[in-house]
C-alpha cells in the first residue's frame, strides 16, 4: 500500500501537518509548563521564604522581650524582697501569655525565684543557657523536652546586671510550641483553601521534626532519614533557590532560618505539597492541546487525501509517458496540461529526453573512441579494487577479454595476466590506490613471460559524488618500439661520435708520428748519428702520443681506479692556488679567494675533482699572458629542483672566447693553444657529469670568462654510477 505515489503523498501531507503541529504543541506546553512551574515553584519557595522569616521575626520578639524583662528595676536591685520579685514574675507572664513558666537563677545557677515553687533551689548551672547568660548573652535554647512538664519547650536566659553592671542573677521564661505550631497550622490552612493541599513543618540541623502539625513527630522523626534527602541536597536546593525533587508523591521546598544572635541553631523551614493538585492545572493544559490537536489532524488528513488525487493525476499521465520511453517510443508523448508546476515538469522532461538523446549520441562517441585509441585505459574503483573500465588496447596488452575482468578485482586480473601482475609490482598501484589524490606520470618496465615492455602511465584519480574520489583512471601507452628506435638512434650517434673521434685521434697521432718517422729518416742518412737536439724533439713528440693516449683512456673509461674518499672544496682550492701562486706571480697574476668557509665534505674522487680545478685554473692563467685578476667564490645553494648543492666560480679577466670557440668547448682535440690536446675540457666536463653536476661557462671577449660548476651535496646516485 505504502509503495504507491498517493500513499507516499498522504503521509508527507499527514506528517507535514504532523510534525508542525507537534513541535507547535510541544513547544507550547513545555513553554507554559515551564512558566506554570516557575511560578508555582517560585510561589512555594516565597511561602517558605515568608515563612522562615515570620518564624525568625517571632524569636527575635522573645529574646527581645527577656532581654527588656532582664532590665526590671526590681531585678535590678539587689534589696528587693522575694514577694517583690515573684509579683514581677507573675506580671511578667500575665502580659506575655506565650509563657508558661518563668525563672530567676543567681550567679551560681541556683533557682531563687520562680512560678513553680518545685524548680527553687534547683542547680542548673550547666544547661547551656544559663553559661551563655553568664557571659552577658541573651539566648534561646533548641527545643528540648522538659523532664518537669514532659513536653518540648524552648528556654530563653538573659543576664540581669545591677547600678553597678556587675552580674547578680539571670532571668529564663520558658514556653511551649503552641503558638509556633498554630502559625504552621494557619499556613497549612492556607494552602489547602488554595486547592493545592499539603502542610509546613520545622526541622533543627540534624533534621529532627521540631514545628509539624503532627504533634507525635516532635522530636522524634527525622526528615532526612524518613525522606532519603540529604542535608547537602537541602543546602543546595536553598543556595540554588530550587524545589525539591518529588518525593513519595510530594513536593518539598526548603528555607534556611540562619543564625541570629541569641539563637545559633540552624532551623530549616519546610513546606509539603500534594504533587498532583500542584500540578493539576499541567495536566487540564495537556488533555486540551491533545484534544484540539485531534481534529485538526483528521481535517487536514482529508484534506490532504482530496488534494493528493488532484496532485497525481497529471504526475500518472507523466508516468505511462515515461514507460514508452523506456521501451524505445519517442513519438505520441501524452501530457496533461494541470498548474504551473506540472506544465513546467511537462517542458523540463521534453528537455531532458533531447538531452537524454545527445548524451547518449556523444556517449557512444566517447566508448568508440576509448576502444579505438591506441592508448590503454584502466579504471579501478579504489574502494573495492574492481575494474570498470578496459578497453581494446588491455585486451591486446595483457591478453585477457573485456568480459573476463569487468567488475572484477585487481587480483583476478593479476592472476589472469603476468603482464598486468608485472605492471602493478612496477608501478606500485596498491600505494597509489590509497592516497587521497593523485595527478603523476612516469614510466615503466614491465618483463613478462620473455617480452619486455615499456610504459608511460599517466594516474589520475576522478572525483565522485561530493567531491570524493572514488575511481582510479590509468592511461598507458606502449614505449616499446619508440624506445628500440632511440636505442638505435642513440648507438648511430655513437658510432658518428666515435667516427669523428677516430678521425681527431688519427689526425693528432699522425702529427707527432710524422715528425718522429722524418727524424728516423734523417738518423738513417746520418749513419745513426743522432743530433742531442733532434733526440729531444723526438721523445717530446712520443710524450704528445703518450699524453694523447692516456687523455683519450680517461674519456673512454673515466671510472678506472676510482676510489673515494671525503673531500673538502674549501681546502682543495686553497692547496692548489697555494701551488700556483709562484706561477701567478711571474705572470703578474693577482688572485683572491670569497670562499664559504663551512662547506659540507662531499664524497668525491680527489685526484679526479683536484684535476678538473688545475685545469680550469690553469686555463684562466694562460688566457692572461699579461697579468690580470682571478677570484674564485665558493657558496651553498640550490638546483632548480630544490637539491642543495656547492657552487665554485672561476672567473678570470683574460682574452675571452667567442661564439664560435663557446660553441665547441668540450669537443675532444678542440683547442686554440699551440701544444695543447684539445682533452682537459672534456674530461672536466665528463668528471663534473658523473658527480651529477654541472658546468656553464659565460665569457666576453677582451673582458674575461667565468666557470660556474654545481655540485650536489650527497654526491652521485649509485644508479647514476652505473649507468656512466
Amino acid at each position: 500500500m505504502f509503495r504507491t505515489l498517493r500513499a507516499k503523498l498522504l503521509i508527507v501531507f499527514i506528517l507535514i501537518t504532523f510534525i508542525p503541529m507537534s513541535a507547535v504543541g510541544v513547544i507550547s506546553h513545555t513553554l507554559q509548563k515551564q512558566e506554570i512551574t516557575n511560578n508555582i515553584e517560585r510561589l512555594i519557595s516565597l511561602q517558605s521564604y515568608s515563612l522562615t522569616k515570620e518564624v525568625q521575626r517571632f524569636i527575635e520578639e522573645k529574646l527581645m522581650d527577656v532581654a527588656y524583662f532582664a532590665q526590671n528595676p526590681v531585678l535590678i536591685d539587689p534589696e528587693s524582697t522575694e514577694l517583690e520579685v515573684r509579683e514581677q514574675l507573675y506580671t511578667f507572664l500575665d502580659t506575655h501569655d506565650i509563657y508558661g513558666s518563668i525563672i530567676l537563677l543567681d550567679e551560681e545557677g541556683v533557682v531563687t525565684a520562680g512560678v513553680e515553687t518545685s524548680v527553687i533551689g534547683q542547680d542548673l548551672s550547666e544547661r547551656e543557657w544559663f553559661q551563655k547568660a553568664l557571659d552577658g548573652e541573651t539566648s534561646m535554647s533548641d527545643l528540648y523536652v522538659s523532664p518537669v512538664l514532659n513536653e518540648p519547650m524552648l528556654v530563653l536566659a538573659a543576664p540581669i546586671y545591677d547600678a553597678e553592671e556587675e552580674l547578680i542573677g539571670v532571668v529564663s521564661p520558658s514556653f511551649k510550641l503552641g503558638f509556633v505550631y498554630d502559625m504552621l497550622q494557619n499556613y497549612t490552612v492556607e494552602q489547602q483553601e488554595a486547592g493545592w493541599g499539603g502542610y509546613t513543618f520545622i526541622l533543627n540541623s540534624e533534621g529532627d521534626v521540631v514545628g509539624h502539625p503532627d504533634g507525635e513527630k516532635l522530636l522524634t522523626a527525622n526528615y532526612f532519614e524518613q525522606k532519603n534527602i540529604p542535608r547537602e541536597t537541602v543546602e543546595e536546593l536553598i543556595n540554588n533557590y530550587e524545589v525539591a525533587e518529588t518525593v513519595d508523591g510530594e513536593v518539598y521546598s526548603f528555607s534556611t532560618m540562619h543564625p541570629i544572635p541569641g539563637f545559633d541553631h540552624v532551623w530549616y523551614v519546610g513546606i509539603a505539597m500534594e504533587e498532583s493538585e500542584l500540578y493539576a492545572p499541567l495536566n487540564g493544559l495537556l488533555i486540551g492541546y491533545l484534544v484540539v490537536f485531534s481534529m485538526v489532524l483528521i481535517i487536514l488528513t482529508f484534506v490532504a487525501y482530496g488534494l493528493s488525487k488532484y496532485l497525481l493525476r497529471p504526475i500518472g499521465h507523466l508516468i505511462e509517458t515515461t514507460k514508452r520511453m523506456a521501451a524505445g517510443s519517442r513519438d505520441n508523448q501524452q501530457f496533461v496540461n494541470a498548474y504551473e508546476e506540472v506544465n513546467q515538469l511537462n517542458e523540463t522532461f521534453k528537455q531532458m529526453t533531447m538531452e537524454l538523446d545527445e548524451r547518449e549520441t556523444y556517449q557512444k562517441k566517447a566508448v568508440g573512441v576509448i576502444e579505438a585509441t591506441d592508448n590503454g585505459v584502466i579504471a579501478i574503483d579504489r574502494e573495492t579494487k574492481q575494474l570498470t573500465l578496459f578497453n581494446r588496447k588491455c585486451e591486446e596488452i595483457f591478453d585477457v577479454p573485456k568480459n573476463d575482468v569487468i567488475d572484477k578485482t585487481i587480483e583476478h586480473l593479476m592472476d589472469e595476466s603476468p603482464h598486468f601482475e608485472s605492471l602493478v609490482e612496477k608501478s606500485h598501484l596498491f600505494e597509489l590506490l590509497d592516497k587521497e589524490e593523485i595527478v603523476t606520470q612516469f614510466e615503466v618496465d614491465c618483463p613478462s613471460g620473455g617480452s619486455h615492455k615499456t610504459l608511460f602511465l599517466s594516474v589520475t584519480t576522478l572525483p565522485g559524488a561530493e567531491n570524493a574520489h572514488d575511481e582510479l583512471l590509468i592511461v598507458f601507452y606502449d614505449l616499446t618500439e619508440k624506445r628500440k628506435m632511440e636505442k638505435e638512434l642513440l648507438r648511430s650517434e655513437k658510432l658518428k661520435v666515435a667516427g669523428e673521434m677516430s678521425a681527431g685521434f688519427a689526425h693528432e697521432i699522425r702529427n707527432p708520428l710524422t715528425t718522429i718517422k722524418g727524424f728516423i729518416k734523417l738518423f738513417d742518412e746520418q749513419d745513426g748519428k743522432m743530433n742531442p737536439k733532434y733526440y729531444k724533439l723526438v721523445m717530446d713528440e712520443i710524450d704528445r702520443v703518450t699524453k694523447i693516449v692516456n687523455e683519450l683512456l680517461n674519456i673512454a673509461n673515466p671510472n678506472v681506479c676510482e676510489e673515494k674518499t671525503k673531500v673538502n672544496i674549501d681546502r682543495m682550492l686553497e692547496n692548489i692556488l697555494t701551488l700556483y701562486e709562484g706561477h701567478m706571480n711571474r705572470h703578474h697574476i693577482k688572485s683572491e679567494t670569497f670562499l664559504h668557509g663551512s662547506l659540507p665534505d662531499i664524497e668525491a674522487d680527489s685526484n679526479k675533482l683536484k684535476q678538473v680545478f688545475i685545469n680550469l685554473i690553469q686555463n684562466g692563467i694562460e688566457a692572461m699572458p699579461d697579468g690580470g685578476q682571478m677570484n674564485i667564490h665558493t657558496k651553498l645553494g640550490h638546483s632548480e629542483n630544490s637539491e642543495k648543492v656547492i657552487v665554485i666560480r672561476i672567473e678570470d679577466t683574460g682574452e675571452g672566447m667567442d661564439k664560435d670557440t663557446m660553441d665547441k668547448l668540450g669537443t675532444p682535440f678542440f683547442t686554440t693553444k699551440e701544444t695543447g690536446t684539445g682533452l682537459g675540457l672534456t674530461t672536466s666536463f665528463r668528471v663534473i657529469e658523473e658527480m651529477t653536476g654541472t658546468i656553464k661557462v659565460s665569457s666576453t671577449q677582451e673582458k674575461g670568462t667565468v666557470f660556474t660548476i654545481s655540485i650536489p651535496v650527497h654526491g652521485p646516485s649509485e644508479e647514476t654510477q652505473n649507468k656512466h
